[in-house]
Formats: C-alpha cells, structure tokens, sequence
C-alpha cells in the first residue's frame, strides 16, 4: 500500500527543453519521484499530443511552457479528476518518443512530418536518444514472477517483478484488454499461463503471460464493469492498479476523451470557400447560421464519419475562428473580433448598470423571517455599492434600493428561498418488557432423644440454641428446641411434621415459594418539527446527590428523563434522513448509602426512512438465570436422604428493549380543521 500512496502523490517541480542534432526537441519534466506511466493520445488537427499523468499535480506555479521552436509550440499542464493532462501544441504532425530516467519524464519531438507515432515509456540509464522508437532492451532482462492482490476499495494490483529495469515498456489498450509489451524481456516456461483471479472480487478477470519473439506480453483482462487503471515502475517492479469506478465516472472520463456528440458526417473537400463548408455544417445541425464578413478563404479537408459539433471545432481552430449560439443562431467570426464584441457589450451592460436609476421597493415576505432573507441577498452579493437593503421583522417586510433589474434579480432570489417548509411529526415508541421468575425450596428439621439410666443420662439434640420459639412445645427436655437442620426459606407458605414420645422428638418443616412478575412499560414521545431544524421532547425527574469538596457539602442534581432529540432531512421521493438522539432513565434501585440509582437505555444514530413508515431502530434482550444449591457437606449429596439436607434456589429474570421510530410528512389534507 505505501508505493501506491507514494504514486498519488508525485507533483510536477520544473519543466525545461533543449534543442538536438537532426532537428529533435526534447522537453524535461522533472518530479519529486518516479512519475507514473502516462496514458497518451494524439489529435490530427489542430496537432496536438496529450499525456495523462494518473495520481500527479502541477506544483510549477504556472499551467503554460512556451517553447516555439521547431515542431512544438507550446506545452499547457492542468490538473482533472486526480491526474496531470499535459498537453503539447505542435506546429505540425511529427514523431515522438517518451521515457523516463529517475525522476524525470522526457518527451522527444523530431523526425519526418505525418502521423503521429505511439509513444513509448521506459526507464534508461543513458541520456542519448537513439531515434524515434524505443529500442529493444540489451538481452538478459527476464521476467521473474506475476502476481496479483486485492487492496482495500476493491483495487487490484498486478505486479511483475524483473530482474533489472532494462527492458523496454509499451502499455497500450486495445478493446477492452490491457496488454503489456515487455521489450527485450524473456519469460520462463512456468510463468506463460493463464492465471484467473475472478474470485478475488476486483476488476480484474484473468492475467495472460506469453512470449512473442524475444520480447514478453502480458495480457490483463478487466470484466464488463467500467474501471480505471494506472501503471508506475519502482527499481525491479511494474505496478498496475485497477480501480473500479461508477458508471457516471465513467461516462465522465469518456467524455473528458471526447466531448462530442452530433450527428456524423463525411466531409472531403479540396480547396473549397469555407463559407460553404460552414453552411453546410449549419443544415446538419439543423441550426440557423450569422457568418461574419471577415470570414474568408477556403479549406481543404478530408474527414470520414466525423461529428459535425468535432467537424465545426477542427474547421475553426483551422482558420483562427470562434462561434457563439444563441438559441437555435450560430453565430461563427474571428476570434478576436467576437472576443472585441462580447467585451463591448459587456462595458456597455456595466454602464448601464452604473447609470441606471435608482427605485426603491418594499418586499413583503411571506414564510421566513425578513432578517434572515436578508442574510441571503448580501450573503448573494446582490446589493450594489450605490444600493441599501434593509429589514424589518415586525411586518416581515424588506425596503430594497436598487436598479429595476436588479430587484428583478433580487426578487427572482427570494422566490427560491421564501417558500414554506415542510412540517415533519416524528413518533418514537420505546418498548420495556421484563418477566421475572423464582423458586424456592428449603426444609429445617430436628430431633431429640433422651435415655435415663442409673447414675446418667445419654443425650442426642441438635447443638447450640436456636433463636427460633419452642420447636415442639411440651418435648420435657429444655434443648429440644435446638434444630439440626435450618435451611428454610420463608415462613409465608410451610408445612411441619412431629413424631413425639417419651424420651425422644422429631419434627420437619418443609417451607416453598415460588413468585412471578410481569412488566411492560411503552413510552411514546412525539415532536413536530420543520425540515432541517432541530426538535426537542424531554419530560422526568432531578434527583438529588450529595457531593463533598474541600469539606463543604453540596447538593446537585442528575437528570432522569425521557428524551426525544431529532433532526430531519426531507429528500426525494418522501424519503426522510432522521439524526435520531432517544434516552429513556427511569428511577433504580436505593443503595446501601441511601443514594438512587438510575437505569438509562439510550440509542443515537442516523436512519433514512420512507414517509409514515415504522423501522425498529434497535433492541435489547437480556436472561437471566440463577440456581442456587445450599446443602450440608457429604450428607447433603447422599442420595434420597440427601434431600433432607439441602435447599434449592431458581430464578429466571428476562428483560426486553425494543425502540421504534416513525415520521410523518404534515400535509395540508392532513391538518386540523
């Protein structure tokens, strides 16, 4: 990921052009790295090459080098949709060659007048250009492996590792493949395969490597969906990145290649007045045409199967000419004489504005506070220096000073603005369930025996007194209250068995509870608001707390309330974007310090709901359960007997939150009588 962060960020320091023997011109471009591989295209007429720096920007401090010399003219740098366009005005058709070495891209113009050649791009060591086209690499460079990773956004990465930087480097589109010619490179048997890499959920579809002669072709197959790619080399390595975009991106970029869309035609004409050329472009576009009287001289051309709006733009660039339509009226003349008259006019409109006369209006609005439309129409630079607004809330009315066109203007502005606002009522529920279960089972039993002999007595009781009343009231031994067993549970619900003689008591308790609770609790704040403004609903109680600094005690307070907190976003189609803030506190529980608890359910989030649909924004749910044994150690765990030892605790508590939310657009069909 860092050589692709460094990529984006290469910025263009210095630009500079030598002349060379046999009439060559070489431009330099020098960058703060390694510049990306440019994507290039030429136009026939006027002559022009352009170069696509993909992740670069002009940091020159200037868009323009003028070079006028030999073939070149000119050469402009803008910046577009994260990329450098370069852009060389040439005096006529010539070929070129580019290259890179270190930091620095080269463009070399020279060679017989005609087509544009394809250019090239390659790392060299020397600075000596060795004719138009890129040469073969010396034989030795080999192609050492071809990967591929999938980075975040769905981006995938092809890289080709060599094993120097000599070879020669072609990347050229043709359909919809991207081939990479590897000039000079030799490829292994192992690697000239198909590798698909469809799973990996990027544009890219299949990678083919194969060898053509003693040079190495990698073909990368991209799938149907539109996508963008950039190439860069670092040292051993080509990067290729492709990055999927939007159709709109994409249908964008095709039209930034290019902006035209009329009807095609042939054209092929030799030395004819251009006049009739122009009158019969106006019949294609099926447009009225106004031709200045300077416009003069005829025009060879030969063009096939060529908008008209592309056609109109070669033949006027041609002959130093410009058009300007208004409506369905062309009206076509020299550039400078148009550029003349438009800046006429525009002086003429500025002094009719300078010297217009001043009325005054007042402007009674309707819906929004004058103040405020007031705001907008300075905030719209509408106001003149030799004009004053001024507002008055009370009657909502604004004084405007001004040319008659301009209130025209100001008026037509608070149209837009002054209009009535759509009124939302939002409905929150908050819904708290909870059901509560427990058991309870315990048993407390004792016994006592007493055997009287001669000079003694043998005793069986159960140990030390309870704090309980007389066991079994009437047992003649005064201990015989004394338990041996007490793991009861309550005293609300039992049942006692006694088995009593002379000399010996037994008696057992069996004591159970068993509770259910059930709980609901539906709260349902509402709040009517306009769209974009903020509403507010909040109803509860301040509990008090003490709080001690620097020995000084001090009472304040903590807010448990519940709260409905919103701000609504009405969009198309009665689609509404809500930023929800929802608080439900309720009272705790008390404790052992005397303070309150507070129980809070709050949810804040941003949801886009269809007009009086209910969405759950979210929920809660929470169990709950307890088993508790008590039991006397080893007897406890006796079977049957065991029972007589133990004490059985259950409870099973469940709690449910749930929060729905519900908007609703106030109509005026809906509205109270």
């Amino acid at each position: 990921m860092a050589v692709q962060v460094r990529a984006e960020s290469v910025m263009l320091k210095d630009s500079s052009f030598v002349a060379l023997p046999g009439h060559k011109l070489e431009v330099r471009l020098d960058f703060n790295m390694p510049p990306p591989s440019p994507r290039a295209y030429v136009i026939d007429s006027p002559p022009r090459l352009v170069l696509d720096l993909a992740g670069a920007s002009n940091d020159l401090g200037r868009r323009q080098l003028d070079i006028k010399t030999g073939q070149v003219d000119s050469l402009s740098m803008a910046e577009t949709d994260g990329r450098l366009r370069v852009v060389a005005n040439l005096n006529q058709m010539v070929d070129y060659q580019t290259y890179t070495e270190g930091n620095s891209l080269f463009l070399v113009f020279g060679g017989s007048a005609g087509a544009l050649a394809s250019g090239t791009l390659r790392d060299r060591s020397a600075k000596s250009v060795q004719g138009a086209r890129s040469e073969p690499a010396p034989m030795g460079t080999r192609v050492q492996g071809i990967d591929f990773e999938r980075m975040d956004g769905g981006l995938g990465r092809v890289l080709i590792s060599m094993s120097d930087d000599k070879s020669g480097l072609d990347i050229i589109e043709e359909g919809n493949n991207v081939v990479i010619n590897l000039l000079g490179a030799s490829l292994s048997g192992s690697l000239e395969q198909r590798v698909d890499v469809q799973d990996f959920a990027t544009p890219v579809m299949f990678i083919d490597a194969m060898t053509s002669g003693s040079n190495t072709t990698i073909l990368v197959k991209p799938g149907a969906a539109p996508y963008d790619y950039m190439a860069y080399q670092t040292g051993n390595q080509l990067v290729l990145d492709f990055r999927p975009i939007s159709y709109a991106e994409d249908e964008k970029r095709k039209k930034e290649r290019f902006p035209f869309t009329g009807e095609k035609i042939d054209l092929n004409f030799q030395d004819v007045d251009i006049r009739s050329i122009l009158q019969i472009i106006a019949e294609v576009a099926e447009m009225n045409l106004v031709v200045d009287d300077n416009v003069t001289g005829n025009i060879t051309l030969r063009l096939k199967n060529v908008p008209w709006d592309q056609a109109l733009d070669l033949v006027l660039k041609t002959k130093g000419l410009a058009q300007r339509v208004v409506g369905n009226v062309m009206l076509v003349g020299p550039a400078n004489v148009i550029a003349e008259r438009e800046r006429a006019e525009l002086e003429a409109q500025k002094q009719v504005k300078e010297l217009a006369p001043l009325v005054t209006e007042f402007i009674q609005v309707d819906f929004r506070k004058s103040s405020e439309m007031k705001s907008r129409v300075e905030q719209a630079k509408l106001i003149s220096e030799r004009g004053f607004i001024m507002s008055d809330d009370e009657t909502n009315v604004l004084m405007v000073r001004e040319t008659a066109a301009q209130i025209e203007e100001i008026r037509d502005t608070l149209r837009r603005f002054d209009v009535e606002v759509a009124q939302i009522l939002i409905e929150a529920r908050i819904v708290s369930a909870s059901n509560d279960f427990q058991k309870d089972l315990g048993i407390r039993w004792g016994a006592s025996a007493v055997e009287n002999r001669k000079n003694s007595s043998f005793v069986i009781d159960g140990g030390s007194p309870s704090n309980t009343p007389q066991f079994v009231p009437g047992f003649p031994d005064s201990n015989s209250s004394n338990l041996m067993v007490d793991l009861g549970v309550t005293p609300q619900s039992s049942i006692v068995f006694s088995y009593i003689r002379d000399n010996f008591l037994l008696s057992a308790e069996l004591s159970a509870l068993q509770t259910e609770g059930k709980a609901e609790i539906v709260s349902q704040p509402k709040v009517i608001t306009t769209n974009g403004k903020p509403g507010l609903i909040e109803s509860g109680v301040q509990i008090p707390y003490q709080t001690v600094e620097d020995g000084e005690v001090s009472i304040e307070f903590e807010d448990a309330t519940l709260k409905l907190e919103v701000t609504p976003q009405l969009n198309p189609g009665d689609r509404i974007t809500l930023d929800l803030d929802i608080t439900q506190d309720s009272v705790g529980a008390v404790l052992p310090n005397g303070e309150v608890s507070i129980n809070t359910n709050q949810l804040t989030t941003t949801v886009n709901v269809a007009d009086g649909d209910t969405v759950v924004l979210g929920g809660v749910f929470r169990n709950e359960t307890v088993n508790n044994t008590s039991k006397t150690p080893l007897l406890g765990d006796l079977p049957v007997i065991g029972t007589l030892f133990r004490k059985r605790e259950q409870s099973n508590t469940k709690t449910e939150l749930l929060i729905f939310i519900t908007p609703k657009l106030i109509r005026e069909s809906l509205a109270v009588q």
